[in-house]
């Protein structure tokens, strides 16, 4: 279900070229069509396209399950890919044909289907946070392991809960955010076996929330010249930069992650006047482009960056951290 026909109709092509017209596929540009479409037909999987926050996916997807509670649910987004309640699969909307290639092969895994002989596996380009997410969604029971070099550690899931993470000598939440954050590497499906211990018992989409805002907070400290402890010791008695609050919006304002952002409405204002009156005074002044904004403030400093899909807003304040030792 899309609502710009074009890309409906390509991606109803595409999905029957690749499953070499062995699905039968139905489009739908209204949520009523869908709704007719899921009473007449025997339909095992519903892929919605999400061009706009005004649509409230949530109810349509709880909509979608209370009638057809067998059905898998994916979403495919132009506005970000955070997890969306109520759906089996969260997807980038493809832009291309490889990445609508890419898309039928994860709905195959989805749909536990075998794909057409030569498809090569969609498994090389999925990520250690789409393979959690798929485990845990399928209820699965298994170990995932992390190399770069050498094994980096191990998250341990049981009947489609994260129930333990090891990374060197770190265990937990951190060593589970320490895992997702490694960029490259490759990693392993094993046979699950109980852990040496539990340290883990949050649900697992908060997990992968928070984890995926470290890694946001940590690239903007990288881009704000902060500096990471060096193996996991601090070593200065400088003022270090602690998040108070993070909001990231999509380019027309929808909110995609909320953490401890009380006045979420106003920022969302601040950021979008912000990211439109520095639209029209660079090309005035030939400047480059807007990086990031700062504001300094009496107790904290703000730092605002606008993307091209998404505006971020962080508060941070200044703690000072003792020596160790």
């Amino acid at each position: 279900m899309d609502d710009e026909s074009d890309y409906l109709a390509a991606a109803g092509n595409a999905f029957r070229a690749l499953s070499q017209e062995r699905w039968q596929v139905h489009l739908a540009d209204r949520t009523e069509q869908a709704l007719k479409i899921l009473q007449t037909e025997k339909v095992e999987l519903v892929v919605l396209v999400v061009n706009s926050p005004v649509l409230d996916i949530a109810l349509l997807l709880d909509s979608f399950g209370q009638q057809h509670p067998q059905l898998k649910k994916a979403v495919m987004t132009a506005t970000g890919t955070s997890l969306t309640g109520g759906a089996d699969l969260i997807l980038e909307k493809p832009v291309s044909a490889e990445g609508l290639k890419s898309v039928f092969g994860r709905l195959g895994e989805l749909l536990d289907w075998a794909l057409p002989e030569g498809f090569p596996s969609p498994s090389s380009s999925v990520s250690l946070a789409d393979l959690v997410q798929m485990e845990c969604l399928a209820r699965n029971s298994s170990i995932l392991e992390l190399f770069r070099e050498h094994s980096l550690g191990r998250i341990y899931i049981e009947a489609g809960q994260i129930i333990h993470a090891v990374c060197g000598e770190t265990a937990g939440e951190r060593a589970f955010q320490k895992l997702l954050g490694v960029a490259g590497g490759t990693f392993e499906l094993h046979d699950f076996e109980p852990p040496p211990e539990r340290t883990l018992n949050r649900p697992w989409d908060y997990l992968l929330g928070e984890a995926a805002r470290q890694r946001e907070l940590s690239d903007f400290r990288t881009r704000s010249g902060g500096a990471a402890p060096v193996g996991g010791e601090t070593v200065s008695s400088e003022p270090t930069a602690q998040a108070t609050e993070m909001l990231i919006c999509s380019a027309t304002g929808e909110v995609l992650y909320n953490w401890q952002c009380a006045a979420a409405t106003a920022r969302v204002t601040l950021m979008k006047n912000i990211a439109q009156r520095a639209e029209q005074l660079i090309p005035e002044l030939q400047l480059g482009k807007l990086d990031r904004l700062e504001i300094q403030l009496a107790d904290s400093r703000v730092v605002l960056q606008p993307r091209a899909d998404r505006l971020i807003f962080v508060r941070v304040a200044a703690h000072p951290v003792p020596h160790e030792g």
